[in-house]
Parts: C-alpha cells; structure tokens; sequence
C-alpha cells in the first residue's frame, strides 16, 4: 500500500462521454459499466490517464470513505491525478454535486489499501442527495 496525494475530479453519467451513459473504457475488470457500492469487494469505477495506475488497481479515499478501481480512462489525467464516479443520475443536481465535492489542492488516497477501512456506502450522489466531506 502506498498514500499518494493528487488531484481528484468527479464525472457520472451526466458528464460522462457519450453522455448519459455509464460506459467504461475498461469492461473487462469487474463491472463492465460505471458504478460500484465502495466497498472493498465492490470498489466503485475511477478514471486515470495511462501513464501512472493499470486497469484494476483498486485505491481507498478517506475523505470519501470509499473504495474505487480502475475500470475508465481519462484522457487529461495525469500522474496521480484522478475522476471518481459519482453515480448514474442525470439529473442537474448531479453535476452541482460534482462541483461541490472538487478542491483546489491535493487528495490524499492509498493505493493498494487493505480490506477494513471504514465505508459510507453508495454513490456519491445518489436520490438527490450529495455526500458530504
């Protein structure tokens, strides 16, 4: 395991490309589209350029309290920058979520991490509602 501090983005289907979809570029690893609960059996879908983390490496975002792996790519990622899915809504309220949740700054995140650590299940946006940090 290693804690590696970068950028985090957010994207859900609203913002995804094509929009409105849960397509991956990565179907092969575990879900064959977007999502995911953020457990650590069932991490949810993160997005990363193809210079730093492979397809399936699994990573946990404390502030998030989640679990994600690598099942999209983002083409203007880079180094240990990374997006992080948000959920399938296609709702408004799902892109204002994903402005709410961005930082100027660094996210600290462990790559490779252990079974265990504690988990708010679900999207991060989810019935109308935005996870809070």
């Amino acid at each position: 395991m290693a804690v590696v501090s970068g950028r985090i983005n957010f994207y859900g289907a609203r913002t995804n490309s094509p929009s409105g979809s849960r397509a991956i570029a990565y179907t092969n690893v575990m879900h064959g589209q977007a999502g995911g609960t953020g457990t650590f059996d069932d991490p949810i879908t993160f997005a990363a350029g193809t210079d730093r983390y492979q397809p399936g490496t699994k990573i946990y975002v404390p502030d998030l309290k989640r679990y994600f792996i690598l099942e999209d790519l983002c083409p203007q990622c880079s180094g240990t920058t990374i997006n992080v899915w948000t959920g399938s809504a296609n709702d408004s309220g799902s892109v204002d979520c994903q402005r709410s949740l961005s930082r100027n700054g660094s996210w600290s995140y462990e790559v490779g991490p252990p079974a265990g650590r504690a988990v708010v299940p679900g999207d991060l946006y989810q019935n109308g509602r935005c996870f809070r940090t």
